[in-house]
């Protein structure tokens, strides 16, 4: 009974929430069909509602600075608000299910169960988009010094930098799967449209969010200004200190690795342990 109680709650919320909606959105559209956005709407109220609790604006925040990384550098309010509404089905749509589960066996442990990680889903996704961002960092700083020492290559052999930087994304797929060639292909439109080069090239750094481009942008704007025999020095000795940091980077995900080996060998140890002894404990 608690579990049909619960299963009923929860309906009933969202048939009043999405009455809520439209009365202030409208009908719904052509057929009588009610679209995805339709849907979603009781979970952008409840989304918006939450934002008055300082742990569910903080969290979102957080979010929005992720989005806005793996974005292109932006994220407006309505893919923010998208985003979590998508979140708060899913959670809505795990305790539906745990608490119909509950009510079919008879037993309100399901119920609790599927509540309880039902809450978690939002932090998990919000968890899952850092895991990407940090994913999308290394990617550019493993990768930053192998595109400068090809620009290294071009420029020293007489290439200007628009040129040495458009035949580094050459060849590439499209779309492009690597982020920093992405960013660069980005910047190089953005001076296709007219843009100057120091504002590409500032944007470039500003999308990547990570210092190492920010310092590339920089150095390459500074020495384009002055050109002549000052620019191959410049990126010779920033392709120094980008390996440097890559050489420190990959050393830092051995060490990640090898500290998550460390437990499935403890748990293999332990079971050829079992296996060993205990026919020996058996035969006592």
């Amino acid at each position: 009974m608690a579990g049909l109680g619960m299963v009923a709650a929860l309906l009933l919320a969202y048939a009043v929430t999405y009455l809520h909606s439209l009365r202030g959105a409208g009908k719904p559209q052509a057929g009588g069909r009610m679209g995805w956005p339709d849907r979603m709407a009781p979970f952008r109220i409840w989304v918006k509602r939450a934002r008055g609790f300082d742990f569910a604006d903080g969290m979102l925040r957080r979010t929005g600075i992720s989005l806005a990384l793996l974005e292109g550098g932006s994220c407006p309010p309505e893919r923010l608000a998208r985003w979590a509404a998508e979140a708060a089905g899913m959670a809505y749509a795990a305790l539906l299910a745990a608490w119909l589960l509950g009510a079919v066996s008879g037993s309100w442990l399901a119920g609790g169960v599927g509540t309880a990680v039902a809450f978690c889903l939002p932090g998990l996704r919000a968890r899952d988009l850092s895991r990407k961002v940090e994913t999308r960092k290394r990617q550019l700083l493993m990768e930053l010094p192998v595109m400068l020492s090809r620009l290294l290559v071009l420029v020293n052999a007489g290439e200007n930098v628009r040129r040495a930087l458009e035949r580094c994304v050459e060849g590439r797929p499209l779309p492009d799967p690597h982020p920093l060639y992405g960013e660069l292909r980005a910047a190089l439109s953005a001076m296709d449209r007219g843009e100057s080069m120091a504002f590409a090239m500032e944007e470039f750094g500003r999308r990547c969010a990570l210092p190492e481009a920010n310092l590339f942008s920089a150095v390459l704007l500074m020495n384009a200004r002055r050109g002549g025999e000052e620019l191959v020095p410049a990126l010779r000795d920033l392709n120094r200190q980008m390996w440097d940091k890559r050489k420190a980077a990959a050393k830092t995900l051995g060490e990640m690795a090898s500290s998550r080996l460390a437990f499935p060998l403890v748990v293999v140890f332990l079971l050829i342990i079992v296996l060993v002894g205990a026919p020996a404990m058996m035969t006592l």
